[in-house]
């Protein structure tokens, strides 16, 4: 019977904080999807207020009101039944069931209501509230809170006494005389594979079709990653496998930006309708927009290809979409100012800002001192009028020399290295912050993922910012994005490529290598390509630790682990195991001792499956050599040479 309803996916820009512009949206959406005779319409997994609020969660009051409009949407059923995801708080006196914390107790909850009523279950189990539906699994990994937040579904069973299943009954939603059961879930009630209990997956899908589902609907607040939809996919057909007999499964996402202070997280949507094989027939055409898709009589439930993403086209949309809808963060109309070293990362900084707000948004400021050389000075200046941006020249000299004079007053010199560090805070504390403050206006963190792992910037100087945009790229993945936006985005030469190496990371002798230009004849200690992918491993989901590094080193597959070629070990020498352990050492230890600084950081736009910021959580600690690490490093100083198999 579920093929008689008309089924539509609202597909929403959620903005957090903002709940009065969130319920205005899905009104007018409600409104279009009436005129177009749908009898349910789905909304996102908190859709209100928005699923990244931090420790707003604990204040009731805020809570109090993200629930007030409720009643607006209530009112706004009549003719149609709607599904949204919104906070739940418990205000019963009847008995003691506080959150986990004491505090009273929240739910991440789907409410469903038609015609100006809370909509009634197949069967109701006298503790759950009419109409409202918590999440059963929660997330308690990456930036994923919920656990710190809310009272799960499958907790409520346990502190009833009750099984699961006696608390998850579909939906009644009402067509004519018809009563069609609809199983509603959230998000990761969808991810279900690695959530036991006796031995077997928590199924929530499962326990809803054998309770007399004909559909099921996952509210979703997913935020991108590459291959995300990829991966739901394949979720999604393991809840076919495993839950014997299937339904269609309507899964609907959000769109926009919503951030936990240290991380900007974008969703793209990739809302999808599944047929009763598990298989994607039906797909938004929207990626990172809004859009309200309508299922009805007349849809195609044939298997449908979903297109493969190429990744930095991907990362490079994640970043943009990060920018351009930071407004709950940076306001409805920001404008920046940026230092342009005549570098690839303030290159590329530069012009994703320029794609997003608009050349007149962007101020790019030279600060040069004795040791930046012309070809730097020429390559941001060339930068600049080919973005068509407003462009300053500001000398530091005679300020790093007035620094330095008063900082000798005590008449101990400074070293060379504490020079470098004058010139970087003159650039980012005295000019650059001083200009935002004089303009109104924002100015970037420009560090890229390899920079932020080693600490490869200056704290109070180019450490500084309002965002990190390409924070989560390594310096590979950095010039990778530069090809691609002159390639494709520009279809000519925008960011020079004087500045864009060949594949080994080599460079021409009319190029620019990577440098901070601090002092005389400076370059970049990274060895770049093959620091980029040590850095991914080590900071991957799955994280690989240094033993791990040896371990491969010694097998003879580092290189096919790290996916590079021999040419790249060569190019770096680490085919020799001296220079390998060196080099090893000096990253680990360097990544580690520089945690400090990475606590500090602006926030960083995600693009990894493990970002700097709040998706990686560091104490400060010492480095820590094990007993394991120590008898690699033995048995890696006898080898001659690196034996690849």
């Amino acid at each position: 019977m579920t093929d008689t309803l008309t089924i539509a996916l609202g597909q929403m820009d959620v903005v957090p904080g903002r709940p009065r512009l969130n319920v205005d949206n899905m009104l007018r959406m409600i409104q279009e999807a009436k005129e177009q005779s749908v009898d349910l319409i789905c909304f996102p997994e908190m859709c209100v207020g928005g699923y990244l609020l931090g420790d707003k969660f604990l204040e009731d009051a805020y809570c109090e009101e993200l629930m007030s409009y409720n009643e607006e949407l209530l009112a706004a059923s009549n003719d149609i039944a709607i599904a949204y995801g919104n906070i739940y708080v418990n205000g019963s006196t009847e008995g003691h069931h506080p959150n986990k914390d004491g505090r009273s107790r929240k739910y991440n909850a789907v409410y469903v209501m038609q015609n100006g009523t809370y909509a009634e279950r197949v069967q109701e189990n006298g503790i759950l509230p009419t109409g409202v539906q918590p999440k059963t699994l929660l997330p308690n990994y990456r930036f994923f809170d919920d656990e710190r937040y809310f009272f799960s579904l499958y907790d409520v069973a346990i502190d009833y006494g009750k099984d699961l299943s006696a608390l998850l009954s579909p939906f009644l939603i009402s067509k004519g005389d018809q009563r069609i059961p609809i199983g509603m879930e959230l998000c990761e009630d969808l991810w279900c594979h690695d959530y036991r209990a006796d031995g077997e997956p928590i199924n929530i899908t499962k326990i809803l079709i054998a309770a007399g589902a004909e559909s099921i609907v996952n509210l979703s607040a997913s935020p991108w990653t590459f291959m995300k939809n990829n991966a739901r996919d394949r979720r999604v057909k393991y809840l076919r496998e495993q839950s014997g007999s299937f339904v269609k499964y309507y899964y609907v996402n959000c769109v926009g930006v919503q951030n936990n202070g240290k991380n900007v997280i974008t969703f793209d949507g990739g809302s999808t309708v599944y047929n009763e094989e598990g298989d994607p027939c039906i797909l938004s055409k929207k990626g990172w927009e809004e859009d309200l898709m309508v299922i009805d009589e007349k849809a195609s439930f044939l298997p449908t290809k979903r297109p493969r993403g190429n990744t930095i086209r991907e990362k490079y949309l994640a970043i943009f979409n990060g920018l351009k809808n930071s407004s709950n963060m940076l306001g409805d109309d920001p404008h920046f100012v940026i230092g342009l070293s005549g570098g690839i990362d303030s290159s590329l900084v530069a012009t994703l800002l320029v794609l997003a707000f608009g050349k007149e948004k962007v101020v790019g400021v030279n600060m040069p001192s004795q040791y930046n050389s012309d070809k730097t000075k020429g390559a941001a200046k060339a930068l600049a009028e080919n973005l068509g941006i407003e462009y300053l020249v500001l000398p530091i000299e005679d300020m790093v020399k007035s620094n330095t004079h008063i900082l000798q007053l005590d008449g101990k010199p400074l070293s060379e290295f504490n020079l470098e560090n004058v010139q970087a805070k003159i650039r980012g504390a005295s000019i650059l912050s001083n200009l935002s403050a004089k303009y109104r206006y924002f100015f970037t963190n420009n560090g890229n993922k390899v920079e932020i792992a080693l600490g490869y910037a200056t704290l109070y100087g180019d450490w500084g910012g309002a965002i990190t945009p390409i924070g989560d790229l390594t310096k590979t993945e950095v010039a990778d994005m530069c090809h691609y936006i002159n390639d494709e985005v520009f279809g000519k030469e925008i960011i020079p490529e004087l500045l864009l190496p060949d594949a080994l990371w080599r460079f021409g002798e009319a190029q620019i290598q990577p440098t901070a230009e601090l002092k005389s004849n400076q370059v970049d200690p990274m060895k770049f390509g093959y620091h980029c992918k040590l850095l991914e491993e080590i900071t991957n989901f799955r994280k690989k630790s240094i033993e791990d590094i040896m371990t491969w080193y010694v097998e003879g597959n580092l290189h096919e682990k790290l996916g590079i070629g021999l040419d790249m070990m060569l190019r770096w020498h680490i085919d020799d195991p001296k220079e390998f352990l060196r080099d090893l050492e000096w990253f680990y230890d360097t990544i580690q001792k520089n945690v400090f600084k990475r606590v500090q950081s602006p926030p960083i736009i995600l693009t990894s499956k493990s970002s700097y910021g709040y998706d990686i959580r560091e104490s400060i600690l010492p480095v820590l050599k094990t007993k394991k690490f120590k008898a690699l490093k033995e048995r890696i100083m006898a080898m001659d040479t690196y034996m690849a198999k």
